[in-house]
């Protein structure tokens, strides 16, 4: 019997409908403050430079300690969770994240509130592959992929409910941006308190004495080749992904746009993501992940070539913005699902963490890949073809990853 059958199996053996609904509702939520909390630093960046006399490079600076911190967190939580339960880490790194958000707030210069971001960044890249893998745990074989890209879709969404929420309180002041945000890390600890521990995770705890190699495990059995194909995927796309939320609304503004337009880009971009994985649900439940994420990928080079079209109407600019947010984020909200596919329940939490590291990781180098190539005054036409290129790597691995599980 397989390791996915017997996993079922317990699921089915442990939990109702109504328990599982209660985890994907919970583990949904708490994904959405993971999501806001992460992007919180563009909401507030025009009010901190002032505040602070921040140039642009700090800002940036900003946004890298948050990512560095998170890649630790992920690096590091990840195994432990195979090792001492999802439950106790999740609830660990968003308490942690909690306390230092709010702490952001009481910040008097750049380098206290940088170290706090950094120190964030930890906990909330630690909660999300704990959060991960107590989802697919929760949910039956058959479901699980599909369960775990509806669960994520949570992110994407937590940034463009936190960038509303936001813009409602932000005339008081940045620090009350991050003392909400703190707020919703502590009611998000509470949501992670009332998810029961997986099946998976109870025995980790009972195995937590054994000596393992948390790093090599997940790269073990036949997983080598496929997981390194699946984290370069991960990287491409978000590196090709945060190039495009970082420099498209600039885009917008330069063929004539107002900055009300160039922000509603983004919009853009995130609301077709959302769709492109909800689309993309029913088609992994009945074909698994690999070949549906692949296609879209494929389609999203195309789309994300044509944005930069001669002589493109701003209707016909967004239309794109929205096909390849719904292509090329919809396929990155998919990952998860993929890693959890993958990774079987003993190092999923180490599969998942590398694999989320590995894609911030992208997000750090892809928008100064984009300054690179706007400040090098390409033409737009032959800027977002090679803005294509990554989504191309990124289908080639998933083809790649799939053609070598075929048989699993």
């Amino acid at each position: 019997m397989t390791m996915s059958a017997i996993e079922d199996i317990e699921a089915e053996a442990q939990k109702d409908r109504s328990t599982r609904v209660g985890v994907v509702i919970l583990s949904f939520l708490i994904v959405m403050v993971d999501g806001y909390d992460t992007l919180m630093v563009s909401f507030v960046a025009p009010l901190l430079a002032k505040a602070m006399q921040l140039e642009p490079i700090n800002i940036g600076q900003l946004f890298a300690a948050g990512y560095c911190g998170a890649i630790v967190g992920a690096v590091s939580m990840g195994p432990l969770s195979d090792r001492y339960g999802r439950k106790p880490l999740l609830v660990g790194a968003l308490l942690l994240a909690a306390m230092m958000t709010f702490a952001c707030s009481l910040a008097q210069s750049f380098h206290q509130l940088a170290a706090l971001r950094f120190v964030a960044g930890i906990g909330l890249g630690g909660a999300l592959p704990a959060v991960i893998s107590l989802t697919a745990e929760h949910a039956g074989a058959t479901r699980r992929a599909g369960t775990v890209t509806l669960m994520y879709i949570g992110y994407p969404l937590g940034a463009v409910v936190g960038g509303a929420l936001t813009a409602a309180v932000l005339h008081t002041g940045w620090q009350i941006v991050f003392a909400c945000a703190g707020v919703a890390c502590l009611l998000a600890t509470g949501a992670a308190l009332a998810i029961p521990e997986s099946f998976k995770g109870r025995e980790a705890v009972r195995g937590a004495g054994q000596g393992r190699n948390f790093l090599r495990a997940p790269l073990s059995e036949g997983r080598l080749w496929p997981a390194v194909s699946l984290w370069l995927g991960l990287f491409c796309l978000l590196m090709l992904t945060y190039a495009l939320v970082s420099w498209t609304p600039s885009l917008v503004v330069s063929r004539g746009g107002t900055p009300q337009l160039a922000a509603l880009a983004g919009v853009a971009l995130n609301l077709g993501g959302i769709s492109g994985a909800l689309f993309s649900i029913p088609l992994i439940n009945r074909f698994g992940p690999y070949l549906p994420i692949a296609l879209m990928t494929l389609m999203g080079s195309v789309f994300v070539a044509l944005i930069g079209a001669p002589l493109a109407s701003q209707p016909f600019v967004f239309a794109i913005l929205f096909l390849a947010g719904f292509c090329v984020l919809g396929a990155q909200i998919n990952f998860p699902a993929m890693m959890v596919e993958l990774f079987p329940p003993p190092v999923r939490g180490a599969g998942s963490g590398i694999g989320m590291a590995v894609g911030r990781l992208g997000s750090i180098i892809g928008p100064l890949l984009g300054g690179a190539l706007v400040a090098a005054k390409l033409p737009e036409t032959r800027l977002f073809l090679v803005a294509a290129v990554p989504a191309l790597l990124a289908a080639l691995a998933m083809f790649s990853a799939g053609w070598m599980r075929r048989d699993r």
